[in-house]
């Protein structure tokens, strides 16, 4: 089962391969030859082309898109001087376009990427304005490639360690805000509590004491044998 589905896959990559070099090979405008030709003929005469001038002549009647490309192009101009030599061509084709980017070498010691787009009929591309789609890139090798994707590492993650700190540190200050929140309710007055209510005196029970004065009275009497002077006749109680 596994190897019919690789056999599957492969066989339908090798016909899309097939007929996506069949859609570039049908549009016949897009021959390497001939699109390195007309970049190498656009080159030339973009070097050679006065822009100063044109910009003091024609500055009236162009665009402000127009007159922006033509300022640029004259101050690339002034910068790199001429063209020393081509080094390499490259090319990009897809079925309704072409960019043929050639590495070039001026005058001025800089090495370029100048890049040409055509458009399906083989001709080169123009905006609204009539402006051609083409460009200078800076060329930058691989370490200089390698230096900058590390440099851009390196933004980044400070950029995700500093976030991390201040969060860190807004976390670390909730602490003191439940501080503070504490410190104000101390500070809020303590309700005073009530004086305890007095304890009711309940009458005191002298019956007890009547009846052990009455037990001592009676003994006293029985000791003497006598009667009181009042006549009483004292007698003994018992408690049943």
């Amino acid at each position: 089962m596994k190897r019919k589905l690789l056999l599957f896959f492969c066989v339908l990559s090798c016909v899309l391969m097939v007929s996506g070099c069949s859609l570039v090979r049908g549009n016949e405008n897009f021959d390497k030859k001939t699109l390195e030709q007309q970049t190498d003929s656009f080159l030339n005469n973009w070097f050679s082309f006065d822009f100063d001038s044109t910009i003091a002549t024609y500055k009236d009647q162009m665009d402000e898109t127009t007159l922006a490309q033509y300022k640029l192009y004259a101050k690339q101009k002034k910068q790199y001087k001429g063209l020393k030599k081509k080094i390499k061509t490259e090319y990009t084709i897809t079925t309704d376009s072409a960019t043929v980017t050639e590495t070039i070498l001026c005058e001025s010691g800089d090495k370029l990427l100048a890049s040409l787009t055509f458009d399906k009929d083989g001709q080169i591309q123009t905006d609204d304005s009539g402006n051609y789609s083409f460009k200078f890139d800076e060329y930058k090798t691989l370490g200089q490639k390698m230096q900058k994707a590390g440099l851009n590492t390196i933004m980044s993650m400070s950029i995700v360690f500093l976030v991390l700190i201040f969060i860190s540190l807004l976390i670390s200050c909730f602490k003191f805000i439940g501080l503070i929140g504490k410190g104000k309710a101390d500070k809020s007055p303590v309700a005073v509590a009530a004086a305890p209510a007095a304890p009711v005196s309940e009458p005191e029970d002298l019956t007890d004491d009547l009846e052990l004065v009455a037990v001592i009275t009676a003994a006293i009497a029985a000791a003497s044998e006598t009667e009181s002077a009042d006549g009483l006749v004292v007698r003994s109680i018992i408690r049943r």
